[in-house]
């Protein structure tokens, strides 16, 4: 993914907002794209491109009073895990949310979902269509997004001889690596850990939910799924569908529609790989959740070699290169979860035989 920055002067960088900047680029040239991705959350707006402007001023609805307690809500809790990881927090602005129709939402953001985040333009984008009657399904897309933007971010800078022109790509965003810009000049373009990357933030979406819930704006809906009504609903659907029915977040009155938490498979290959590290050191972790602590960590510091060598001792060589293969796919997360079984088996069997 090759971006490129106009130069802009900002000074004053926000505490606690970090770009690591790599490459063969000079100094000059890396902190002018840190500080165009800083102007891209702290001048959004005008930071994106007159099309966009365009679009964006044509189709964005203003966002209701519920929807800004909700992201408000949102943020602190993602700030709150910022802290917690060790990182300095920050918050997102109120217009870096945008809520458009289905048409211009498929224009800005050309992929199968309902709403997406930006990290280098720092920004998140919704289809209305999703979620103008559902704010609880709005609240934790909004966590979901916002947990991505306020991952750990780096980009690589590299400057062409012949052209001296800038050229800036992601490095690393959260937990997900990308291939160097040499390597996607020979059409070898590939990533890892994409789908650990979402495993871990859709983890982080069940404890937000509770918080979520219990807002004073969203007291009626609590109510509403708190019924016995809701709940027979929930668990008709949990059995029809073979999903877990805590799983399910909400459902209308009818229950011909439903919400879950997102990435159901990638959760479970997470909690295995989280339970079986809890089993292997239970000195070193009382529960399966700090070892997932670990992981939600590394999704703000970008720091993974202590979880690889945690993986390396639990499931066997090569089995952190494993995990980080498995893509967003459902039927990638099912295929690895398989995987590490297999290897976790593996090397407890040799384990035993080397007493």
């Amino acid at each position: 993914m090759i971006f490129s920055f106009k130069y802009v002067i900002i000074n004053n960088m926000s505490k606690g907002f970090e770009i690591k900047a790599i490459g063969g680029a000079s100094e000059e040239a890396k902190e002018s794209i840190k500080r165009d991705i800083e102007r891209a959350l702290f001048d959004h707006f005008d930071s994106l491109s007159p099309k966009e402007q365009a679009m964006l001023f044509r189709y964005e609805r203003p966002k209701s009073e519920k929807e800004l307690v909700i992201i408000q809500l949102a943020d602190q809790e993602t700030s709150r895990l910022m802290r917690e990881a060790g990182r300095e927090p920050y918050s997102v602005p109120f217009e870096n949310f945008h809520i458009v129709p289905p048409k211009p939402y498929k224009e800005l953001f050309a992929n199968d979902t309902v709403a997406a985040s930006f990290c280098v333009q720092q920004g998140i984008i919704f289809n209305d269509a999703q979620f103008r009657d559902n704010p609880l399904y709005f609240g934790i897309s909004a966590f979901h997004e916002l947990l991505h933007l306020k991952g750990h971010l780096s980009v690589q800078v590299e400057e062409e001889k012949d052209t001296l022109k800038v050229r800036g790509s992601l490095y690393r965003h959260g937990v997900t690596a990308y291939s160097s810009q040499q390597a996607n000049r020979k059409n070898q373009f590939h990533f890892h850990f994409s789908g650990l990357h979402e495993a871990i933030v859709s983890e982080a979406e069940k404890e937000f939910f509770p918080k979520l819930l219990n807002l004073p704006e969203l007291a009626l809906e609590k109510r509403r799924l708190a019924s016995e009504k809701a709940k027979a609903l929930k668990k008709k659907i949990a059995t029809q569908n073979g999903i877990p029915e805590e799983d399910i977040i909400w459902v209308d009155e009818e229950g011909r529609d439903y919400e879950t938490f997102s990435y159901p498979a990638h959760r479970r290959t997470l909690k295995y790989v989280c339970e079986e590290i809890q089993k292997q050191y239970p000195d070193k972790f009382k529960t399966s959740n700090e070892v997932y602590k670990l992981f939600l960590n590394a999704h703000f510091t970008g720091q993974l070699l202590p979880i690889a060598r945690l993986m390396e001792k639990t499931f066997g060589e090569n089995s952190f290169r494993l995990l980080g293969n498995m893509g967003t796919s459902n039927e990638s997360a099912i295929l690895h979860l398989e995987s590490l079984q297999k290897a976790r088996s593996r090397y407890l069997r040799e384990s035993l035989k080397g007493k």
